[in-house]
């Protein structure tokens, strides 16, 4: 960080350096292993550029003025910042320093906390993670924007302005109490699924995008009797024997090891294409911590 418009540069930085310390121009040549005049003719034209005195001359010695002793001063502070500087650089490196902000598919938040982030923060405890959850259309607009580094949710690939990595493949399921006649089958198709009351979530989302164009394709008319916008929600109203809801097994996680709900497949090609994708902004460079935790989403979360 040069200040040569200034007229202080390192070098003269460095001689006004070793005069303050070895007491006079002589004495610094010789630590530094420079001619006196050399010394001398730098900090004379630094003095004519400045228009200010920088050393004193009293017969043979030589002091620094309040100016001088302000420069070396200076040249002390600009070391220390270079040094602070240098060490957060190598945090950053190591991951002991940063922060992340993911923007995530909330039937995704409980396999990304218990797969991925439990064990990124165990090792790397000093970064910071800020989790977003919205609708999908949400987390793509805060990855265009740079409000989050890196979106893990369904459907991003589709998107012209995100790099997005397929990571995971898992059918969209009917939801279903554990004591639903259904609950046992290893399949259902979508025309055995009207006989019930039915949960949807709202229409930003992915999965009841999925769920419309499966009945649409169907040739099925239907209407929900329970809306809502989250998947804990309602996988919890399936639990209570509200209806039938639809998303993938690990959406369902918490109330099926519960035992109260039973996740069946949905035998429908549609259902098959249920792709989840971690994305980032095209164009944007990651962080250190960002990097590797984008890298680690994919390795564990590609192995279920």
């Amino acid at each position: 960080m040069a200040t040569e418009d200034e007229g202080i540069n390192e070098r003269t930085l460095e001689y006004l350096g070793a005069v303050a310390k070895h007491g006079g121009m002589r004495q610094a040549a010789e630590s530094l292993g420079v001619n006196v005049s050399t010394i001398s003719r730098q900090i004379a034209a630094t003095e004519r550029h400045l228009r200010l005195a920088l050393v004193s001359r009293k017969g043979r010695s030589t002091s620094l003025t309040q100016v001088g002793l302000a420069a070396v001063e200076y040249g002390h502070e600009r070391e220390r910042h270079a040094r602070r500087f240098s060490a957060q650089l190598a945090e950053y490196r190591d991951l002991r320093r940063g922060h992340v902000t993911l923007a995530v598919g909330e039937g995704l938040v409980g396999s990304l906390i218990s797969l991925v982030l439990k064990r990124f923060h165990q090792k790397y405890p000093d970064i910071a993670i800020n989790i977003r959850t919205a609708p999908l259309p949400d987390l793509v607009r805060m990855i265009r924007d740079d409000e989050a580094d890196i979106c893990v949710s369904v459907g991003t690939s589709r998107d012209p302005l995100l790099n997005a990595r397929l990571f995971q493949r898992e059918p969209l399921c009917a939801i279903v109490p554990v004591g639903h006649p259904l609950a046992s089958k290893t399949s259902v198709r979508i025309e055995d699924l009207v006989h019930d009351p039915l949960i949807f979530m709202s229409g930003k989302f992915a999965a009841q995008s999925y769920v419309t164009a499966m009945f649409w394709d169907a040739n099925l008319n239907v209407s929900p009797t329970i809306t809502c916008d989250l998947f804990t929600v309602a996988s919890s109203l399936v639990a209570e024997g509200l209806g039938i809801a639809f998303m993938t097994k690990w959406a369902a996680k918490e109330k099926i090891d519960a035992g109260l709900v039973a996740a069946v497949p949905i035998r429908h090609p549609i259902a098959n294409t249920f792709d989840r994708y971690v994305a980032t902004r095209v164009g944007r460079k990651l962080s250190p911590a960002a990097n590797f935790l984008w890298k680690e989403i994919v390795r564990l979360m590609s192995s279920i």
